[in-house]
């Protein structure tokens, strides 16, 4: 308390330079901290999605796969899977369920006599919300009778209730959609349900209506007599044994392969890795950067120690004099060394509480996937990284003038001053 006092009084005679010492190094402590919060963020949450799904959430589809001179693979798929199928994958010994989500980029829709455009709907099969865990607020989900019968029912997501039907539940409302110059067609909300993680925008889409499938299909689609086709089937095995679920899979589609095409699978772990291979090139390359000014910002604090200690050269005499020893002058000059870092590195990390959510949002839709929003703000961890680095960076850069000011003889420094 002594030394954060005297601290004070220094800080208070030389006000500009303290104020800017302190600046530097928060500064410095925000950058850091924004970019370990980027990559923990961003990991951690990869790696809870992984842990609970990556080693039974499977898509398989109907695809060719065709390889250039140059090494490169183009990829071509066709919707040629039906409803029946279901059935069949369900049977394997290694898939526990399996459904049918069919996205739709936008849909227009009216409340109230009020029209909207919704962006990423979709319809699905009953055992999407079971099968991705998918967690409701109020009310429930469509049933396996809803979707035989094509009952005009829909869930809505949280955000879309709150904008439609603000400060009131959302059950039982009426929303009415409009099928391609179709008269209007009331469907009832019977479920509102919370967006799942940003990130599983690699595998499978966000939606925020969902309709059972079918239902909200135009009347002269529902007219036609063809079995309608699907463009892909998501699985989910028994735990950790997702690659014998896909072969199974290959194996009892493998009718619906059309010429040159086959039944393809494609892992949930592994539509990941390129958003990982994007967080670790920006953590390491945006990581450089925040190393240099962290370092930037412990040399400021080495210059003002040092410029403190010429100025206190006399004062350091007298309590040398006095009978203070070595230890005691680099302890007092490291203490003062601490309170600026410590200073500093409160203002960065208050700075980085309020702005990291938007910076790091802002990061990942312009360097890797525009869609993907509510990452996360401030990491605790990079919060407690960032605030140890500015102090232990402190006290190394502050160690030298506390030792140049260790060694000045009490005559001298008397006689100097």
């Amino acid at each position: 308390m002594e030394t954060f006092k005297f601290t004070a009084r220094v800080m208070a005679k030389r006000p500009l330079r303290s104020f800017l010492t302190i600046l530097q190094m928060g500064l410095g402590v925000w950058i850091v901290a924004i970019i370990l919060s980027l990559n923990l963020q961003a990991t951690g949450t990869m790696d809870t999605l992984t842990e609970t799904l990556g080693s039974t959430l499977a898509k398989i589809s109907v695809a060719q796969y065709e390889e250039f001179e140059d090494g490169g693979m183009m990829v071509s798929s066709t919707s040629n899977l039906r409803f029946s199928d279901l059935a069949r994958l369900e049977a394997s010994e290694y898939i526990d369920s399996a459904f049918i989500f069919q996205s739709q980029w936008e849909r227009s829709i009216v409340v109230d006599g009020v029209g909207y455009s919704v962006f990423s709907t979709a319809e699905a099969t009953s055992g999407y919300a079971q099968t991705m865990g998918l967690e409701l607020v109020e009310g429930q989900f469509f049933t396996e009778a809803d979707q035989e019968q094509k009952n005009k029912v829909v869930l809505v997501s949280e955000v879309i209730a709150e904008q439609l039907f603000p400060k009131q539940s959302a059950l039982g409302k009426s929303i009415y959609l409009g099928n391609y110059g179709e008269a209007s067609t009331e469907f009832r909300v019977i479920g509102v349900y919370k967006l799942q993680s940003p990130l599983l925008e690699f595998f499978i889409s966000q939606a925020h209506l969902i309709f059972p499938l079918g239902a909200a299909q135009p009347a002269w689609m529902a007219e036609m007599d063809h079995e309608p086709l699907y463009h892909e089937i998501i699985i989910r095995a028994k735990p950790n044994m997702v690659y014998e679920a896909v072969e199974e899979a290959q194996v009892l589609l493998a009718d619906r392969s059309l010429g040159e095409m086959e039944v393809r699978g494609e892992y949930f772990a592994e539509s990941t890795r390129f958003f990982r291979d994007q967080i670790r090139t920006i953590t390491l390359f945006l990581g450089a950067f925040a190393f240099i000014s962290i370092l930037i910002s412990a040399i400021g604090i080495l210059s003002i120690m040092l410029v403190s200690v010429v100025e206190r050269t006399r004062e350091i005499g007298l309590r040398k004099a006095l009978g203070a020893s070595k230890g005691v002058i680099v302890r007092q000059i490291l203490n003062e060394s601490l309170v600026f870092s410590v200073l500093g590195a409160a203002c960065g990390l208050a700075a980085a509480y309020f702005t990291a959510d938007r910076l790091i949002n802002m990061l990942v839709q312009e360097i890797t996937y525009p869609r993907l929003n509510n990452i996360g703000g401030l990491h605790p961890a990079a919060a407690l990284i960032s605030f140890a680095m500015a102090v232990a960076m402190g006290q190394v850069f502050g160690f030298y003038p506390a030792l140049q000011a260790s060694k000045l003889p009490p005559v001298e420094a008397l006689r100097e001053s």
